[in-house]
C-alpha cells in the first residue's frame, strides 16, 4: 500500500483551501489564516462544500496547499497537480477527465475523482506543494486555447509580413515605372507609330505586332496542348511511353528561351522553310508555352470527380462522349486559365522572336484598315518586347518617358491578361454545381 504524505512518520502537515480570483495570481500576497485540515481528504471534502460568492465573478482557480503544521500560511505557488473543472456547475451530466479539453462538470464530480486518485496514492503532496483546480466553463477558451490563439495570431502576422515583403517590391517597381513614364502616357502614345528614327511618336506598330504574335501562337499551342492533356489524362495508361511524354513536358518547361529561339531557327525558319516571319515566330513561342497548357489541362481534367465518368459510362456512353459532354464542360475553367496564362508569357518573350521574325523597324500605315492589319504570316514584324530592347540599347536620343512608357504598356498588357484569367476562372468556378 502506498502511504500518503500526511501519514508519513515524523512529518506534520496541514492543508488549506485557497480560492484565487482574476485580480490575483501566483505572486499575490500570502493568504490569511483560515480553516486548516489534517489530511488531503478532509481538505477535498471541505472544498466540496465551498461555493463562490456572487461577487466572485473573476474566479480563476481553487488551490489546496500543503503547509508545515507549525509554519505560517504559504504563498500559493506553481502546483504539482493541475486539473480543470467548471466550479460553477452543479455537477453530473457530463463525463470529463479533468483535462483542459474535457473538464470535470461541477466541483462534486471533481472531488469524487480526486478522492479516488488520493486513495491510490497519486495525489501525495509534500510541504510547499499544492493541487490546483482551474475554473474552466464549458465552451469557453482555456489557457491552452488562448495559447493556440496567440500562436495563430503570431503566425498570421509573420505570414502577412512575408506576403507584404513580396508585394512591396512589385508595387515599388510599378510605381517607379509609372512615375517615369507619366509624361509620355496618352492615347496618342498608343495609336501613333514610331517617328524620327523611333525617338518620337508612339508604339502602335510594335503593339499590334505583339497582338498578332500572341494570336498566332495561341492558335497553334491551344489545340495541341489541350488535346495532349486530354490524351495523357483520359486515354494514356501508365507505362514507359506515358512516362516518356511526361518527362518531355517537364523538360520542355525548363528549357531556356534562348534555346527555344535556336530551335525555332533550325526547325521553322530553315527546315520548314518559313523564313524569318510572323508564322515562324508564332510557332516558336507556341512550342515554349505548350507545357503550361498541357499541365493546366491535365490538372483541370483530374479535378473532375471520377464518379461523373462512371455514371456516364453506366448509361452506355463511350469514352469520347463522356469527355465531350461531361469532363470538358466541368474543367473548362482550369483549361482557359492555362491558355490565358500562355498569352501573358507569349507577350513578354524576346529571345525567340529576336531570331525568328522580329525586326528593328517596319513601316506601318498610320490610318485605315492597313494600320490594323499591317502584317502577314510571311512578313517580319515589330513587337513590344523587342521594341523596348531596341530603344534601350540601339537607338540614341530616345527620351526616358518613351522608354518607360513602353515598359509600362507591356507590363500593363501582361497584368490585364492575368487579371482576365483570374476573373474568368472565378466566374466559371462559381457556376459549378459540385
Amino acid at each position: 500500500m502506498v502511504k500518503k504524505e500526511a501519514d508519513l512518520p515524523g512529518r506534520r502537515v496541514r492543508f488549506r483551501v485557497v480560492p484565487v480570483g482574476g485580480d490575483r495570481g501566483a505572486d499575490a500576497a500570502p493568504p490569511v489564516a483560515g480553516p486548516e485540515y489534517a489530511t488531503l481528504r478532509q481538505a477535498l471534502e471541505a472544498a466540496r462544500r465551498w461555493r463562490p460568492a456572487p461577487a466572485e465573478t473573476s474566479l480563476r482557480w481553487l488551490d489546496i496547499v500543503c503547509e508545515p503544521a507549525d509554519g505560517p500560511p504559504a504563498r500559493p505557488s506553481r502546483p504539482r497537480h493541475s486539473f480543470h473543472v467548471n466550479l460553477r456547475a452543479g455537477g453530473g451530466g457530463f463525463e470529463g477527465d479533468g483535462t483542459e479539453t474535457m473538464p470535470w462538470w461541477g466541483l462534486d464530480t471533481a472531488v469524487d475523482e480526486l478522492i479516488d486518485l488520493e486513495g491510490i496514492g497519486e495525489l501525495a503532496l509534500r510541504p510547499g506543494e499544492g493541487l490546483r483546480l482551474w475554473h474552466h466553463e464549458i465552451f469557453t477558451a482555456g489557457p491552452l486555447e488562448r495559447r493556440k490563439k496567440v500562436q495563430e495570431t503570431v503566425a498570421k502576422a509573420v505570414f502577412m509580413l512575408m506576403a507584404m515583403a513580396l508585394v512591396a517590391p512589385v508595387l515599388a517597381i510599378l510605381g517607379y515605372l509609372l512615375f517615369m513614364a507619366w509624361p509620355a502616357l496618352s492615347l496618342a502614345f498608343l495609336w501613333e507609330n514610331p517617328k524620327d528614327y523611333m525617338t518620337a511618336g508612339g508604339i502602335w506598330a510594335p503593339l499590334v505586332g505583339t497582338f498578332f504574335l500572341v494570336l498566332g501562337s495561341l492558335m497553334v499551342a491551344a489545340p495541341v496542348g489541350v488535346l495532349a492533356g486530354v490524351y495523357l489524362n483520359e486515354y494514356a495508361r501508365e507505362h514507359w511511353w506515358t512516362r516518356l511524354i511526361n518527362l518531355a513536358v517537364v523538360n520542355l518547361a525548363g528549357v531556356p528561351s534562348i534555346v527555344h529561339a535556336l530551335f525555332g531557327v533550325g526547325a521553322f525558319v530553315l527546315f520548314f522553310r518559313m523564313g524569318r516571319s510572323l508564322l515562324a515566330a508564332s510557332c516558336t513561342v507556341a512550342v515554349m508555352t505548350l507545357p503550361v497548357i498541357i499541365t493546366s489541362t491535365r490538372e483541370a481534367l483530374a479535378s473532375v470527380p471520377m464518379a461523373f465518368r462512371e455514371a456516364c459510362w453506366n448509361l452506355g456512353a463511350t469514352r469520347w462522349q463522356t469527355i465531350r459532354t461531361i469532363v470538358l464542360p466541368n474543367s473548362i475553367s482550369g483549361i482557359l486559365t492555362g491558355v490565358i496564362l500562355q498569352v501573358s508569357r507569349a507577350a513578354g518573350e524576346t529571345a525567340p522572336i529576336l531570331f525568328t521574325g522580329a525586326v528593328f523597324f517596319v513601316p506601318v500605315a498610320d490610318h485605315g484598315l492597313a494600320s490594323f492589319v499591317p502584317y502577314g504570316l510571311d512578313d517580319r514584324f515589330m513587337a513590344l518586347s523587342m521594341h523596348l530592347f531596341t530603344l534601350a540599347t540601339q537607338v540614341r536620343g530616345v527620351s526616358d518617358p518613351i522608354q518607360y512608357g513602353t515598359a509600362v504598356v507591356l507590363i500593363g498588357l501582361v497584368l490585364a491578361v492575368n487579371s482576365l484569367s483570374i476573373g474568368l476562372r472565378m466566374y466559371l468556378r462559381s457556376r459549378k454545381r459540385w
